[in-house]
């Protein structure tokens, strides 16, 4: 049995509470997303707008803040005005990013209008790929302003009187990609953010800005292109981004870690977490030169992880042109690859302190979090309880605290502790919720020992796990890996005591009599 050990003092806690931005998604035209996707109006569960309202309640139970729209590279030729007014009367186009076809029936106002239906808020990005700083003001115009201009009346003539006054703006995406249509270098990007955001908060100075930071750290520009674009755009722009796919072939070579050792990909998190601190550096490297007294915090609008998957499973269907809403591989996300989304959003917590904006990507299909392809009921994968979870209890202030686990070692790690951790502190209800992961393969002897704290009174343990690292949910078998309640936390002479299951996710939830 392995061990593990959290101290925490009541005296060590963060004076600012988590952003509850960090609980967003990101959506994006890309093949079964929007079309057969969120959007299947033949489907049993469709409802008057053509959205499937099984996969609405799945969503609205998730308490997502913002979800980030329409892209992704999607973007880089997206024409706004090509989704706004009557959807009889919209072009049908050929997006270039997927090479898909594009027919624009779920355009702004329709998504829009999802986007409250699951109860959270529009993320908008603009197109500064092929597009400029005219554009991207006209859009926000069209949004946010009230009346008296040719964009915002337009807006009241397609039926939308107020303004949809959408708050947080994403300057471009992955402009820095080879892949994406419309590649610029640093300092041109740079200079074309900055004056996209000069001509943006004219028409409504309260927005706020995501600039482009470097698309993966597989790049020869990374951290060098945030260090020029931060140049540009330190004083005009309030987040630089940060994307991150762990496991993605692209970015974490295999031949970089032993995917069949599960304790090496698990440590896939160690490297988000340096990505985030290179980032940080970066941004405060750039206030030094500046000598500015702002803080430049992250968005991490796209983050997830990519299944490894064996061999015998592969799909190896060949891609689909120039389709709408074409199917992607259907299979869930396995139970080890949970755990490293479990993993993940702990480090987001951690560093919630620089990272006010993160958003799960994709949120629908693929290895998304909600699974809703052909006719079939909509399912979930183990992450969507994970992602549950933080959004429920994880919006408080993070406590500072230190760990003991068992010790291991994997294929290319040395010393791997067997535990980790963020400890929630909620001031008002007086509750302390655990986030743990077990990422070793032997039950863990867990124990909290909290200083300054009243007596402690136990909630629930919330755990999710299976019994096969490799087993994951399907259409056919939707429960495989579920999230579970038991009553099993012990509470002796103020310290917390548990048994977590092997490569498990936990969360303790305990209160302050």
């Amino acid at each position: 049995m392995s061990k593990g050990k959290i101290s925490i003092d009541k005296h060590f806690i963060r004076n600012t509470a988590v952003d509850d931005r960090i609980f967003s998604a990101f959506v994006e035209h890309l093949g079964d997303v929007i079309y057969n996707g969120i959007y299947n109006p033949s489907h049993p569960q469709a409802n008057e707008d053509g959205f499937r309202k099984d996969v609405i309640d799945l969503v609205k139970n998730l308490q997502l803040t913002g979800i980030r729209y329409p892209g992704g590279n999607y973007i880089c030729s997206y024409n706004w005005e090509d989704t706004v007014g009557p959807a009889e009367e919209r072009p049908v186009r050929a997006d270039l990013a997927w090479q898909q076809t594009e027919p624009n029936t779920v355009g702004l106002a329709e998504f829009e209008k999802w986007t409250k239906a699951v109860g959270s808020s529009l993320i908008m990005a603009v197109n500064l790929s092929t597009r400029g700083a005219v554009d991207a003001a006209n859009l926000v115009e069209y949004c946010n302003h009230p009346g008296g201009t040719y964009y915002s009346d337009l807006r009241r003539k397609h039926g939308h009187e107020n303004p949809y006054g959408i708050k947080v703006w994403c300057v471009g995406n992955e402009v820095d990609g080879p892949w994406n249509i419309g590649t610029k270098r640093a300092e041109v990007y740079g200079w074309d953010a900055a004056e996209a955001a000069k001509a943006m908060r004219r028409i409504d100075k309260d927005i706020e800005l995501v600039a482009v930071g470097s698309s993966g750290t597989q790049l020869p520009t990374y951290l060098e292109w945030d260090r020029v674009v931060l140049e540009h755009v330190y004083d005009s722009c309030d987040f630089i981004s940060l994307h991150r796919y762990m496991g993605m072939p692209d970015i974490d070579n295999p031949s970089t870690y032993d995917q069949k050792d599960i304790g090496d990909y698990l440590e896939l998190a160690g490297r988000l977490e340096r990505n985030i601190k290179d980032v940080v550096a970066a941004c405060d490297y750039v206030k030094g030169r500046k000598h500015s007294d702002k803080t430049m915090y992250i968005s991490m609008d796209e983050y997830n992880v990519i299944d490894i998957i064996p061999d015998d499973e592969q799909n190896h269907q060949e891609k689909k042109l120039w389709e709408t809403g074409p199917s992607g591989h259907s299979r869930g996300l396995s139970m080890k690859s949970t755990l490293l989304f479990g993993l993940s959003m702990l480090t987001l917590l951690r560093h919630s302190d620089r990272i006010r904006i993160a958003c799960q990507s994709i949120l629908i299909n693929g290895g998304g979090l909600v699974m809703c392809e052909g006719n079939d009921d909509a399912w979930v994968n183990g992450s969507y309880y994970i992602f549950q979870h933080c959004s429920l209890y994880g919006r408080g202030k993070v406590l500072e605290e230190v760990q003991e686990g068992t010790l291991y070692n994997t294929k290319t790690c040395n010393d791997v502790s067997a535990l980790d951790s963020v400890c929630i502190y909620h001031e008002d209800e007086q509750e302390l919720d655990i986030f743990v992961v077990n990422k070793s393969g032997e039950q863990m002897d867990f124990t909290l020992t909290p200083a300054f704290f009243r007596e402690l009174e136990p909630i629930e343990h919330l755990v999710v796990t299976a019994e096969n690292p490799e087993a994951h949910n399907s259409a056919e078998h939707k429960d495989v890996i579920q999230s579970v309640s038991r009553n099993d936390i012990i509470s002796k002479e103020n310290r917390i005591q548990c048994k977590l299951d092997k490569y498990s996710w936990n969360v303790l939830r305990i209160k302050e009599r």
